[in-house]
């Protein structure tokens, strides 16, 4: 996305120049030439250009041109490292004025006759030489079938980063049901703004894609939604035009937030496979369930293939509270993506985190200690302590401790058995690990509601 602030005198003048700049920026939906880059437009004033130092390219009108050519060397010293091209018309055009703009340090004239080729041919070469701005991370989550968390994950993996302090945009890929922006009771839960852009009836800027987004929680402003295009199916990104569309407001989108998280598991493949291109992180969701065994697999051959070089993916192995396959044969033989590194992170059955849905909530809170893990993209946390115990024949004698605690224990309450679990086994962690000393502290009943969101404090 390439930020263009239109600069003239009068307010016709910004809005000739801007339907030109349009007409320029147009692309046939037949067209073969859809690489062009997308431009996002700003009609200022001269006086308010100094308010716009984030521009990328400064077009100056003719009317201004005309009137006081030398009032460019003041834009010039507002737009130091920005790009100056002054757009000229048959009565403003003369070799000397050529050789004064030239003066006045503009980087390039241009015709109001020129063509759509002309006009990106010289806005592409001049815009390498602008320092790119830094842009927000692009995180695609994804599965290979549908009901194993995927929603559950990044919803709870939004508001992860939103406690760190990021501002976040979480985008809901479901055009059937809109499952995310309903757990999340974000309204409207369609996206009527988003489908005009995709119908190509509106031009694409930054203004423009800000009003698809919408507020999660009413006094959060960097926390928000993108609810899926209205009236639309599974194959409405499947056209080469939407999606470049698509990536162009994801685009967008990751320059105004820190983090841009897609829930991606239903969109049809080839949308993930472009996606996975321009992210930069794939969560993968999956289950211990062995009948999905070949799908996973075969889902995180082709996002290790897609994924450049540089992206990193991360499995989520949600547990759902059910017998299924061994961990360590999930690690070695499905999880896998080629001679990528996979980080592989557990998260625990939670009862609690699994009645986010419909709540307005997210389960990040409840799972606080198992999102977090997935933020740093380390190994699950203790997992050395594991490894050491059953070297020494330790791992053993806690789990035999933990199944005589439980069966002493089956009818008490939650929290008085993990209390009482955690009084009888740490004295064997502490002598199978030396230097541990205590266990993490248990939840009492009164901190269990500072786990919980504030807008569903009292549904829980």
């Amino acid at each position: 996305m390439i930020e263009v602030g239109v600069v003239d005198l009068s307010a016709e003048g910004r809005r000739k120049l801007a339907a030109l700049v349009e007409r320029w920026a147009w692309v046939n939906p037949d067209s073969k030439n859809l690489s062009l880059p997308r431009l996002s437009t700003r009609l200022l004033s001269p006086e308010e250009v100094r308010f716009h130092g984030s521009l990328d390219v400064c077009l100056i009108g003719p009317e201004l041109v005309a009137c006081d050519a030398a009032y460019v060397a003041t834009l010039r010293k507002q737009l130091s490292k920005q790009i100056l091209i002054c757009v000229l018309d048959s009565r403003s055009y003369s070799f000397g004025m050529v050789e004064q703009l030239g003066r006045l340090e503009v980087d390039d004239i241009l015709m109001d006759t020129a063509s759509s080729d002309e006009f990106f041919r010289r806005l592409v070469l001049l815009t390498r030489r602008v320092a790119r701005r830094k842009e927000g991370k692009l995180v695609v989550v994804d599965s290979a079938r549908g009901g194993v968390g995927c929603t559950f994950v990044a919803a709870g993996l939004a508001e992860s980063h939103f406690i760190q302090g990021r501002s976040v945009c979480v985008v809901d890929g479901d055009v059937v049901s809109q499952d995310l922006t309903r757990f999340l009771q974000s309204k409207p839960f369609v996206n009527e703004p988003l489908k005009i852009l995709l119908d190509q009836q509106r031009v694409q800027t930054l203004e423009t894609v800000r009003e698809c987004v919408f507020q999660v929680w009413a006094d959060e402003a960097r926390f928000v939604c993108m609810p899926p295009p209205a009236a639309c199916d599974q194959a409405l990104l499947s056209t080469p035009i939407a999606l470049r569309t698509f990536i162009g407001v994801l685009e967008s989108l990751s320059s105004m937030f820190d983090v841009v998280i897609i829930d991606a598991s239903a969109l049809v493949s080839s949308v993930k496979q472009a996606l996975c291109q321009v992210a930069e992180t794939v969560v993968f969701v999956a289950n211990r369930d062995p009948a999905g065994a070949y799908a996973n697999r075969h889902a995180l051959s082709v996002i290790g293939g897609c994924l450049r070089r540089e992206g990193s993916i991360s499995v989520v192995l949600n547990d759902t509270g059910r017998a299924g396959a061994p961990l360590a044969t999930l690690k070695n033989e499905v999880l896998v993506a080629g001679d990528r590194n996979v980080n592989v992170v557990p998260f625990p059955y939670s009862a609690k985190a699994g009645r986010w849905a419909c709540s307005g909530s997210t389960p990040a809170r409840p799972l606080r200690r198992a999102f977090a893990r997935l933020l740093e993209g380390s190994s699950e946390i203790g997992s050395d302590i594991l490894h050491r115990g059953h070297s020494s024949g330790i791992l053993g004698r806690i789990t035999a401790a933990s199944i005589e605690v439980f069966a002493k224990l089956r009818r008490a309450p939650q929290t008085q058995k993990i209390a009482f679990v955690a009084d009888q086994i740490a004295p064997v962690i502490r002598e199978a690990v030396p230097g541990t000393t205590t266990l993490p502290a248990v939840v009492s009943d009164t901190q269990e509601s500072e786990l919980v969101s504030k807008p569903t404090l009292a549904s829980w």
